[in-house]
């Protein structure tokens, strides 16, 4: 089980994540780290986006699912 001891970021850390290989319209997530864990041998970072990154309404925000390399401290 991946633990934040690996990374630069921890649980509660405001962060930008690199969102141009995810889906979606925005190429930039801003957002909270609220979990990490791995799946399919893969390390998974879970962001909240901040309430400010969609508009009303859209079919995307909440928690988006990253690879730790998408991540960078705000």
């Amino acid at each position: 089980m991946p633990t934040f001891d690996d990374y630069e970021f921890d649980r509660g850390d405001h962060v930008e994540v690199d969102w141009r290989d995810g889906q979606g319209p925005l190429d930039t997530v801003v957002g909270t780290v609220t979990d990490i864990s791995a799946r399919g041998g893969e390390v998974i970072v879970s962001v909240e986006a901040d309430d400010d990154q969609y508009s009303e309404g859209s079919i995307y925000g909440e928690t988006h699912d990253c690879a730790p390399a998408w991540i960078s401290r705000c």
